[in-house]
């Protein structure tokens, strides 16, 4: 006979039915896999969002009778999966978010899969604002006022008939930075119609680690989020092979 599931194995498994694993925990953070699909906060009424997840998650995992606090301090697109931190305590998510504000000793790696022909590596730095023709996007205008600078670095690791994979690396933290900045360089992310990608089953772009300093402990702490399978079947797909050099 089975022993008994614990309240934290029940809790465990009504966030894996929404996609969320849970990858390291303590009494002041949780680090975890996002799902692409699911919203990092509130929404439109009466869609489930990350917070609202963990909420329930720790009231049941951790047997609180009312709210339990789950501090947001920094956000994934909704259509972006992989690797995120939530501060279980307000003085965690105080110097999370001081620390993630500062970028000292922050690390945010991403892989995405891209239409064009990208350099074996390249920065890219532009001023980025919202588009006057759809205010949920992002475009270029250097000297506007409100554009905001804008930075990230990667490096071409496979190839294909006209795409390949980038490990990109954040110097800055914009809404909708890499989906932007990529496509103005003319290497669009697959599955990104509305900055001009390629076709995929889903945005192809995943955060893959997130690296920091533990906002009480102060010992590193990383996260790395497993690829998901629909961006895994697309990896074999496009038929990538390692890039030269």
């Amino acid at each position: 006979m089975a022993p008994p599931r614990s309240d934290r194995d029940r809790a465990l498994t009504e966030l894996s039915a929404h996609g969320v694993q849970i990858l390291l925990e303590d009494n002041h953070l949780i680090g975890l896999s996002k799902p692409s699909g699911l919203l990092s906060q509130g929404g439109p009424p009466g869609q489930i969002h990350l917070v609202e997840l963990l909420e329930a998650y720790r009231r049941l995992a951790e047997g609180k009778p009312g709210r339990a606090y789950v501090g947001l301090v920094h956000r994934l697109d909704r259509n972006v999966s992989g690797a995120m931190i939530v501060a279980k305590t307000s003085k965690a998510a105080r110097r999370l978010s001081e620390q993630l504000r500062r970028r000292v000793g922050v690390a945010k790696i991403y892989l995405g899969w891209v239409s064009g022909h990208p350099p074996d590596a390249a920065t890219l730095t532009h001023a980025l604002i919202r588009s006057e023709r759809d205010r949920l996007t992002r475009e270029a205008r250097p000297g506007e006022p409100g554009a905001q600078p804008s930075q990230l670095s990667f490096v071409c690791e496979a190839r294909g008939v006209g795409v390949g994979r980038l490990r990109i690396t954040l110097g800055t933290g914009r809404t909708h930075q890499i989906r932007a900045q990529l496509a103005i360089a003319g290497h669009p992310l697959l599955g990104d119609p509305k900055y001009g990608g390629g076709e995929a089953p889903r945005l192809a772009l995943h955060a893959h680690r997130l690296a920091l300093t533990h906002p009480v402990g102060g010992v590193p702490v990383e996260v790395i989020a497993p690829l998901p399978p629909a961006l895994a079947a697309l990896e074999r797909a496009l038929g990538l092979a390692p890039a030269a050099g």
